[in-house]
């Protein structure tokens, strides 16, 4: 008879760690489980740790891959994945630590609301100063309170999307899995995970919450990928290319478009912030040639839905003008100041038509002094024009300002910005 849970724990050189991992998952509530470890090659002493507990415990099923895979932890999530039995499989990081209820409730939570994928919240912590922070994820705060929720129409599943994508606080339905044929995407890059939640999130009908925080995540320890600013931290960026691929492959493109462009420049946006400079001209390539997927009309209506940092907006900015020298500057701290800098800067960032609107409007609030022309929309401000060609001398006696009125505009936006976060 199959398990109810099969938990599937990856390790790489985690000799410090993988004890108390492998005890937490041990401990766990649920007992009818199987534990799968997949080592991952490891050169130090984790496969002896490991081999102890398989020999205490036979519920404990070791597999020792011997050679280290490329890339992350995909080739071990898979086997892990080929070899379960259960009815549900749950992952574990091998370096994290786990509430003794953590995959009890979330198998009831699963099986209560008949889910393919049941998730919880989470905590972060340092590994050496044991600091805890909530990780930053507003869309789990959109879903508290929530038992579980449909997915199957593509405004759900774009709720699901914007969670983190970790699959170490989630368990999946074996079949959900199996049916599909959902692995974790295989190559010589890492942060699989993301693509791994795209393929479980587009083919899973309802997904179940519990809102306890029950797994608490390793961060910043030795041999991590995001633990320096290094030129690895680039491969996430491979992922959009897996993603933007099974959209293709599903036809889905059009359905999910809007959302794989927020997945590129949200990762844009983090990975900024992380990498070293001096793999700025390595960031520039990437980032071309994913950003070349989408028009510039996309990525402007985009941008004008959302609240990023200036940083980011820059970096946006110069790749819709193709810019690499600019892009490496503002990676190094340089932003657009003077008013040339700012005219283009807005001039790409919302397009001729808009630029010209935005222009005029602060013309006309300036020359009017008008409060009432504050607020004015681009359509009314049309009508305003198209009804008075009075009106438009006026504004084209002022056409000398139209610089200093472009820099109180970029002034106001960035208020606006600022104000927003």
């Amino acid at each position: 008879m199959s398990p109810k849970l099969s938990i599937i724990i990856t390790s790489y050189n985690i000799e410090k760690y993988i004890g108390d991992s492998i005890q937490n998952v041990i401990d766990q509530t649920i007992s009818d489980i199987e534990i799968i470890i997949v080592d991952d090659g490891s050169s130090d002493k984790t496969c002896d740790i490991i081999r102890e507990y398989a020999a205490k415990d036979n519920r404990i099923v070791p597999i020792l891959m011997g050679e280290n895979s490329p890339g992350g932890v995909a080739t071990p999530a898979n086997i892990g994945i080929e070899a379960a039995t259960g009815d549900y499989i749950g992952f574990a990081d091998g370096d994290d630590l786990y509430d003794p209820t953590m995959f009890e409730k979330l198998y009831l939570s699963a099986e209560i609301n008949s889910a393919d994928i049941a998730m919880c919240n989470f905590m972060e912590f340092e590994s050496e100063s044991g600091l805890k922070n909530a990780p930053f994820e507003p869309g789990w705060n959109k879903l508290s309170g929530i038992s579980s929720l449909d997915i199957r129409s593509s405004d759900n599943k774009k709720m699901v999307l914007d969670l983190l994508p970790v699959p170490w606080r989630k368990i999946y339905k074996r079949e959900l899995l199996v049916n599909n044929h959902l692995l974790f995407p295989v190559g010589d890059y890492f942060f699989e995970d993301n693509g791994f939640h795209w393929f479980t999130t587009l083919n899973a009908n309802r997904v179940s919450f519990v809102d306890e925080i029950l797994c608490f995540h390793r961060r910043n320890r030795v041999g991590q990928t995001m633990s320096a600013g290094g030129e690895r931290l680039l491969g996430v960026f491979h992922q959009h290319e897996v993603i933007y691929n099974y959209l293709v492959e599903k036809k889905l493109v059009s359905e999910y478009r809007d959302y794989s462009l927020n997945w590129l420049i949200g990762h844009l946006s983090w990975v900024q912030q992380e990498l070293n400079p001096k793999f700025s001209h390595q960031f520039y390539q990437i980032m071309i040639s994913h950003i070349s997927k989408y028009t510039q009309d996309e990525v402007r209506k985009y941008l004008a839905s959302k609240y990023y940092d200036r940083k980011s907006i820059e970096l946006v900015v110069c790749l819709l003008r193709k810019d690499e020298k600019f892009f490496i500057e503002i990676m190094n701290g340089k932003q657009s100041l003077s008013i040339k800098q700012k005219i283009i800067f807005n001039y790409y960032k919302l397009g001729m038509v808009d630029f010209i609107l935005m222009s005029i409007r602060h013309l006309v609030y300036k020359v009017k002094g008008g409060i009432k022309y504050k607020h004015v929309s681009n359509n009314e401000l049309r009508n305003l024009l198209w009804q008075s060609n009075e009106r438009i001398e006026r504004l084209n006696s002022k056409i000398n300002d139209l610089e200093r009125i472009i820099e109180t505009g970029f002034i106001l936006t960035e208020s606006k910005l600022n104000n927003k976060k």
